[in-house]
């Protein structure tokens, strides 16, 4: 139904003017206009369109493309389903690239990859909405709970003091205290991290509403990023009669044997013999104690606190005591913090797939309302969100209350979107992970609006985008004239291929009609600009 509307949409647009276009030739009946023929010269360094003499001996040339492209027509090359299905992917590839603002896109990734220069570590109170879908009246006791948990805190409670007595008391975990030591872009929900990157240490949040329930959040630190680093390291485990309960004699036995692995490696014994000779950690062992790089909190805290405090490379550390044993360390390599470049492929996919798509596509979506006259109606989704605080928006019951909802929506242009198109857009795509009633249908108008946006550029593209049109029919002739070229002269030994070649072009000028408009020709400077 929606695209029906776009359609609608779409027939009923003011045609646009056509601007002057004259035939520079016609080729075996099909008629080449000026802007075709400029668009495949400018691209050519060797033409001097502003030469008369350059622009014949070039549409000398461009007669011949075109001919071989009408020899391949005649074949019915183009009616293949191997050309139809290439062709068929190069255009949705190339509506992709017009139906995208990629300066908005950039944007948005850089505002994100400027919080990776810092890594915040925060403490949060959780108070935990009810495990299943919910609705605007189940968050009122968890939010009733974390605003009284604020106000205690606010009046000379410690963060640390109330959250870990609320989690003590709590029955069913419906309050939770988590202590976060560092945190990436990217790893929290959205709600969550764009709070969080926005505090200063010591500043604590009022209630946060995320898909998990009302959070407090208190800020620790912001610290530089240092950047990822490689250690090569030698493990040494406790091997104790009994697993759970090691005597301090079995740990001061592996104390004593890291020791002395230590002594070895900093009097100078080859570092990587000694990892594959005493390492426990048989993996890394084979490789010289090797392991990959890593950055803060993707390690135990005692071997990473003693891994970030090496200066040198070729600097070891003495033993160090962890959960897993006791680990010798040397500093291989140091990382320095990741250029934008090189973490824009991951911040784009990652992106695109989570809620953050309405960040990253955001500014098309925008751009696109504001050329089509977008116009929102808030009283008519009040009265939809009423009823998603009744029935969840993925249930029939929304669909079969709302189906008759007929108050206009939104507009684009002089097209009305009733309630109901949306409604009947939830029961057909209700693609939302979100718990919260509210948050789900406003995610799935998000998508419901882009959708709109979006198939009215593309059914526009050829009328509004001359560029879009001129690619297409290149890259559709350069299909045919590889195909062609391939089967008449680049499949025949290289010996024969300038006779093959010069036979096939009498051949194609005696087959084929073509007038060429010498006029236009003369006049092609003037339309230049």
């Amino acid at each position: 139904m929606v695209l029906l509307f776009v359609s609608a949409v779409v027939m009923t647009a003011a045609d646009a003017k056509e601007k002057k276009d004259p035939i520079v030739m016609t080729v075996s009946g099909k008629d080449v206009p000026l802007s075709e023929f400029l668009f495949i010269a400018k691209k050519d360094n060797s033409v001097d369109l502003t030469d008369k003499k350059s622009v014949e001996n070039y549409a000398e040339l461009f007669k011949i493309y075109k001919l071989k492209v009408a020899d391949a027509e005649a074949l019915t090359i183009h009616q293949a389903p191997k050309f139809e299905k290439e062709l068929e992917s190069y255009k949705m590839q190339l509506q992709e690239s017009f139906l995208s603002d990629k300066a908005g896109e950039d944007s948005v990734m850089r505002a994100i990859y400027e919080r990776t220069k810092y890594i915040p570590g925060f403490k949060h109170i959780v108070f935990r909405f009810p495990d299943r879908n919910i609705f605007p009246k189940d968050t009122v006791a968890a939010y009733e709970k974390a605003m009284e948990a604020y106000n205690r805190i606010k009046n000379g409670e410690s963060f640390e003091a109330v959250g870990e007595a609320l989690a003590e008391e709590s029955k069913n975990d419906e309050v939770r205290y988590v202590v976060i030591n560092y945190i990436y872009p990217l790893q929290l929900l959205k709600t969550l991290e764009d709070k969080v990157f926005s505090m200063e240490p010591g500043e604590i949040s009022l209630p946060v509403r995320a898909a998990t329930g009302f959070h407090l959040i208190k800020l620790d630190r912001k610290i530089p990023n240092p950047g990822k680093m490689r250690v090569a390291h030698i493990l040494t485990r406790v091997s104790p009669a009994d697993p759970n309960n090691p005597t301090e004699e079995e740990i001061n036995v592996a104390r004593m044997k890291s020791d002395s692995i230590y002594q070895l490696a900093v009097s100078g014994e080859d570092f990587a013999e000694l990892a594959k000779e005493y390492s426990a950690d048989s993996v890394s062992g084979r490789r010289g104690g090797l392991l990959p790089y890593f950055g803060l909190g993707e390690m135990v805290a005692p071997f990473e606190e003693v891994a970030f405090a090496l200066k040198d490379t070729g600097e070891i550390s003495k033993p160090v005591q962890t959960l897993y044993g006791f680990h010798v360390l040397k500093l291989v390599d140091r990382k320095p913090e990741i250029t934008f470049e090189e973490m824009e492929s991951h911040l784009y996919e990652s992106m695109k797939i989570t809620e953050r798509t309405f960040d990253l596509f955001g500014a098309f979506d925008e751009k696109m309302k504001e050329r089509h006259g977008y116009v929102f109606y808030p009283e008519a989704y009040a009265e939809l969100e009423r009823l998603a605080g009744e029935y969840f928006p993925s249930d029939t019951s929304f669909f079969d209350h709302g189906k008759d909802m007929v108050k206009t929506l939104v507009r684009f242009d002089s097209i009305d979107f009733p309630q109901n198109v949306f409604v009947e857009y939830l029961y057909r795509k209700p693609y939302s992970a979100k718990t919260y009633s509210l948050d789900f249908m406003q995610e799935v108008f998000h998508f419901f609006i882009r959708e709109i946006v979006t198939e009215m550029e593309r059914e526009t593209l050829e009328r509004d985008y001359p560029e879009y049109n001129m690619l297409v029919n290149e890259y559709y002739d350069g299909i045919l004239l590889f195909e062609i070229s391939n089967k008449r002269v680049w499949s025949r030994p290289a010996e024969e291929q300038e006779k093959l070649e010069t036979e096939w072009i009498k051949e194609l000028k005696e087959k084929y009609p073509v007038t060429v408009n010498r006029k236009v020709l003369k006049k092609v400077k003037k339309y230049l600009n």
